[in-house]
């Protein structure tokens, strides 16, 4: 029988066994960070705990999320991470994974059973995931394509009753044809009635601000932070230096760690403002105003804001439409006797005395005049 090995089949054999002991593979079969392809495959592994043995409980991913997502996450996202890092040397990351200050991070980081060429691959898979960005989800069927949808709907209808008459019982026609009419109708009512409105606005903030814990948990009052809300047209929002007062000592959160107090630790050795991110916006030509709301009808918060003391994110719970102030207009009493402001209504007044009315609510005292919110 003829020999079958050629010169090309040995060339193969030889490069597969010098791969096979390649130095890619440093101690313990653990790839060679000096290799970014093979180290980069390892850390992203390692970030989603898909190697055995390195996590005596939650993997990287567990808790830094790498998708876009609307529940709220006390711990900073993997991009949070990835962009602090970016910059910053191999040593320093390191040190905060391996052998981390806050208590928090110590419990947790504790369980870990990473060396530190796995910290360095980690780091790798990082810094790649610092330029592509968090994981968008996938887009759903929105409004919009259900709308064309029902406009397809809507001219196939046309085109058999015209043209093609391929459905025998034209009822069935006349039924889809009402019901996709109205369908598309209804939608245009919402998208109509929804515009400058934001019900359910719940953006993520540049720090994890909690009202649950600075208000529920530690008792701060509204007025602390919100110093203009009883003599100004705007609650106002706190500067850095509201939040100096407390954090200048307090440095670790019990739920949020350092991470979070940091920021703003940063913020006031940088001499930068915080930007937080207005959460309830109304319309360019609507006045509304906090002093009167709140110091002279004494109107709670949570009428507007809803139990923002229960809120890790605020979110907007009204729509603040013009028909949701007058509804309210319309229902809340006044306290028409303990306010100066009041006293110049004697009509009111007088039918109070006489038994007429047996309240005054915010309608009766021009709550409801379009000049009183625009002009």
């Amino acid at each position: 029988m003829r020999n079958l090995t050629s010169p090309f089949s040995t060339l193969f054999m030889l490069a597969i066994s010098v791969l096979m002991i390649s130095p890619l593979s440093g101690q313990n079969g653990d790839p060679d960070p000096d290799h970014p392809a093979e180290g980069l495959m390892r850390g992203e592994r390692l970030f989603y705990g898909l190697i055995d043995g390195k996590f005596g409980s939650n993997a990287c991913a567990e808790c830094h999320n790498t998708m876009e997502a609307d529940t709220f996450n006390w711990n900073p996202s993997a991009w949070e991470i990835a962009h602090k890092y970016k910059t910053r040397s191999i040593g320093e990351f390191r040190e905060a994974v391996l052998n981390p200050t806050g208590r928090t991070m110590s419990a947790m980081h504790g369980t870990f059973g990473l060396n530190e060429s796995d910290v360095t691959m980690i780091k790798l898979y990082l810094d790649v995931f610092e330029e592509e960005g968090m994981i968008k989800k996938k887009p759903v069927i929105n409004k919009i394509f259900l709308f064309l949808l029902l406009g397809a709907v809507l001219t196939w209808i046309v085109l058999d009753i015209f043209f093609l008459k391929r459905v025998k019982r034209r009822y069935i026609l006349g039924i889809l044809f009402l019901a996709a009419l109205g369908w598309q109708v209804k939608l245009l009512y919402e998208a109509g009635t929804a515009l400058g409105r934001q019900e359910g606005y719940e953006p993520d903030q540049p720090v994890k601000f909690s009202h649950a814990v600075h208000v529920a948990g530690n008792g701060i009052d509204c007025r602390y932070c919100h110093t203009t809300v009883e003599h100004s047209k705007s609650a106002g929002i706190p500067g850095v230096q509201v939040c100096w007062n407390c954090h200048a000592i307090v440095r670790e959160g019990t739920h949020s760690g350092r991470h979070q107090i940091q920021m703003v630790v940063e913020a006031r050795e940088g001499g930068r403002p915080i930007e937080w991110i207005r959460v309830h916006n109304l319309q360019d030509h609507v006045f509304f105003s906090h002093a009167q709301h709140v110091k002279v009808a004494g109107i709670d918060c949570a009428s507007c804001h809803g139990a923002i003391e229960k809120m890790d994110r605020v979110r907007q719970v009204s729509d603040l439409s013009m028909g949701w102030c007058i509804n309210c207009h319309r229902d809340t009493e006044v306290q028409a006797f303990d306010q100066a402001f009041y006293a110049v209504y004697e009509a009111t007044h007088k039918k109070l005395k006489n038994g007429e009315i047996d309240r005054v609510t915010a309608d009766m005292t021009g709550g409801t005049e379009c000049s009183r919110c625009h002009y």
